[in-house]
């Protein structure tokens, strides 16, 4: 926790009208923490959850009291919010934005390496992302060539890389953090969590092992696996060698004759979420893919699995309900002609030519995905997953809104679940003492109405 810092009585103007400022201008740098008692503004606690006027104080970065009515230490930077709304910021579940992608090129080095396991095959391909090391002249071997889309290991808050632009654009949405899914690849690493502050403000990791990430990717380069039942069989055999290697070594820890793990990085990497210690991070978006991951989780006994993308997701409620998974449901929202079973409109069963254009309904129903899956029990969480801004964030939630989710499930899918399936419940979601003081003020009442403008934003206590 950063040092707090004490604002003397006759420096308190200047420290306001500096943080206004600076929360008006985007392009301002970020404001060194203060303690803030934002007043007589209405508080959005969590969906459901409404203090009509009271009082938010922050201290060293957290929430230090919320209430009708809250005793205000000298010191504190006081700002009088009648006829605004406090709610807890935004949490964009999962965003690729900042993160390299997995099918990135190599360098030449490791390309040379790759292309010597691939052509070696046998348990390059088996074993997961690590290839044959490529032996030098007169010295040790080369280290191993671990694909990118295949790095188990690899932690997406670790590589979380964003620009200052990008961050500015989550923010100017609401969003104050974000959940790191990796966008391609079939097990390309870890998801986290991270916060959306300046980066000259500290570092912005707030967690890096919420679980792990599948996908439905290939190999480069024509290897195994480079087809798409490939690649079932190769994730399917992935857990199984994960939970193998785990009952090995639970056997060798007590002393079991023959228990000896063999201590592969690929499957150690996937042990947590084959033995259901981590969750598993499915990015799947079609019927198909969906369906495909109620199968593996029931095979390879996973629970709860997370569904990132959950795009066409109104289609298989029952595969999503049978396998009790959370639908990180993405707001970019394919084309309603894109759907599966459009084609078969015009070429199913001997029929010939070119499907009807998708009708307004057709357009309506693909929008309406998060709120058909919360009226059926699913627990939704929002995500820009495959845009390329957090900045219209909060316009497809409204977006969504008026396609039938409620307000406060639209809410709740973008705070309270999100800091669930991320793992981060402690520190964000809702305005709770304790918690980071992150949050969203908005003059009116509404967080998602287009003539309510974001006035305020705070990350850990920092007011941009």
């Amino acid at each position: 926790m950063a040092r707090r810092l004490l604002l003397a009585a006759a420096a308190l103007p200047i420290a306001f009208a500096t943080a206004v400022a600076q929360a008006n201008n985007p392009a301002a740098p970020a404001s060194s923490r203060a303690d803030y008692a934002l007043t007589n503004v209405r508080i959005v606690v969590s969906p459901g959850k409404v203090i009509e006027r009271g009082t938010v104080l922050t201290r060293d970065g957290r929430i230090a009291a919320v209430g009708a009515n809250v005793n205000i230490p000298a010191g504190v930077v006081k700002m009088d919010l009648a006829g605004h709304t406090v709610y807890a910021g935004l949490i964009d579940a999962a965003t690729s934005i900042g993160l390299p992608s997995p099918t990135r090129a190599l360098p030449a080095a490791a390309d040379a390496g790759a292309a010597a396991a691939a052509g070696r095959g046998g348990r390059g391909a088996a074993g997961g992302g690590r290839g044959v090391p490529v032996a030098g002249r007169g010295g040790p071997p080369a280290p191993p060539v671990i694909l990118p889309e295949v790095d188990a290991n690899a932690e997406a808050a670790d590589q979380f890389s964003p620009t200052e632009d990008q961050l500015k654009a989550f923010r100017a949405g609401g969003v104050t953090t974000v959940g790191l899914v990796f966008d391609g690849g079939i097990f390309p690493g870890r998801v986290g969590a991270a916060l959306t502050a300046a980066r000259s403000s500290g570092p912005l990791t707030l967690k890096s092992d919420a679980g792990q990430e599948v996908a439905f990717g290939t190999k480069r380069g024509g290897v195994y696996p480079a087809t798409g039942i490939g690649v079932i069989a190769y994730i399917r055999q992935a857990f199984l060698d994960a939970q193998y290697e785990s009952r090995l070594d639970k056997a060798f820890k007590a002393g079991t004759p023959g228990g000896r793990p063999v201590n592969d990085p690929f499957r150690r990497a996937l042990m947590p979420a084959a033995t259901n210690e981590m969750s598993s991070w499915f990015v799947a978006s079609t019927e198909r893919q969906i369906t495909r991951v109620g199968e593996i989780s029931k095979e390879m006994g996973l629970k709860s699995p997370i569904v990132v993308g959950s795009q066409e997701g109104w289609r298989v409620i029952s595969a999503l309900k049978t396998s009790g998974a959370t639908a990180v449901v993405s707001l970019q929202w394919p084309s309603a002609d894109s759907i599966t079973g459009r084609n078969f409109l015009a070429v199913g069963s001997g029929k010939t030519g070119v499907a009807p254009a998708a009708s307004a309904a057709d357009i309506a129903e693909v929008h309406a995905n998060a709120a058909a899956l919360t009226k059926a029990g699913i627990p939704v969480a929002l995500a820009s997953f495959g845009g390329e801004s957090g900045l219209t964030f909060r316009d497809r939630i409204r977006a969504t809104i008026e396609a039938g989710m409620s307000s406060d499930d639209a809410l709740k899918a973008a705070t309270v679940t999100p800091a669930a399936v991320l793992g981060i419940t402690a520190a964000v979601g809702t305005i709770e003492v304790g918690k980071l003081a992150n949050f969203v003020v908005v003059s009116g009442n509404d967080l998602f109405a287009a003539t309510n403008p974001i006035k305020h934003v705070f990350i850990e206590g920092r007011l941009y």
